[in-house]
């Protein structure tokens, strides 16, 4: 049951039991405040009512359009690393021109290549996918400086396709980190623990039972933790358990081992 929760990310759970205390202790202090009036007023309260309206409309609004912006980054990490593994295989079949020695070690150069792509995207430690991102980029420019050798020595239209299909694979990773970060920026998560801090207490403020309604107090606190965490889980590039896993990379590798792409 644990290793469910062990590739949880550390700042999606700082979110989760950080929102849960804070949106309870808002819920509390709001019952408190209404418990804590001498004199009720029955206007005040059916406007009060009114704004709780308004505000959790508001803020289930702001969450929606947060969620929209999380999944937006997380849909563009999938396709750039769904582009990544048609430019690896593009530059597997463009190895076909070269002669049978240089598509040996054109073919040699895009497997540790494409073993590295595959490795950035399953490791959670960012040092260690900053490092090998240096990797994949030295290899991919020792792979563009041979061919561009034999495009000096010999220079045909059939040698610039292979050169346009190594330079694709250093286009494919620049396109990857560009999707690769936040896409929340911290206003929008400032103005989203706003909403959320002020639906909660005036919730608590509303709260009028008085057996059991504590526990009634901490659903909307609890439901509301969860969603953001759910926000982080997405928007988080690399880690937790909403993320982009190398599908199409792992494919491509099954297809080459069946002797697809190359001969």
């Amino acid at each position: 049951m644990l290793s469910i929760f062990h590739p949880i990310d550390m700042y999606s759970w700082l979110i989760l039991v950080s929102m849960l205390l804070v949106l309870c202790l808002a819920a509390f202090a709001g019952k408190v405040v209404w418990g804590g009036k001498a004199v009720r007023n029955a206007d005040f309260d059916d406007e009060l009512k009114v704004v709780l309206g308004c505000i959790l409309s508001m803020f289930g609004l702001l969450v929606g359009f947060i969620l929209s912006f999380a999944i937006s980054g997380l849909n563009s990490r999938m396709a750039a690393e769904e582009n990544e593994a048609v430019a690896i295989g593009n530059a597997f079949q463009r190895t076909t021109l070269l002669t049978e020695s240089q598509q040996e070690t054109a073919e040699k150069l895009l497997e540790e290549y494409l073993a590295l792509r595959i490795a950035f995207y399953a490791t959670d430690d960012d040092a260690k996918r900053a490092d090998i991102r240096m990797e994949s980029i030295k290899k991919q420019a020792y792979m563009w400086f041979q061919i561009s050798k034999l495009a000096k020595v010999n220079p045909n239209p059939v040698i610039v396709t292979v050169l346009n299909a190594s330079s694709e694979l250093y286009v494919a990773q620049q396109k990857t980190m560009s999707s690769w970060r936040h896409q929340i920026p911290v206003v929008a998560w400032a103005l989203l623990v706003l909403s959320a801090v002020c639906s909660n207490f005036l919730i608590g403020y509303n709260a009028r039972g008085k057996s059991g309604s504590n526990v009634l107090v901490c659903i909307m606190p609890i439901f509301t933790a969860l969603a953001l965490f759910m926000i982080a889980e997405i928007d988080v590039p690399g880690k937790g358990l909403i993320r982009v896993a190398p599908d199409n990379l792992n494919a491509l590798i099954l297809t080459l081992e069946q002797g697809g792409l190359t001969f």
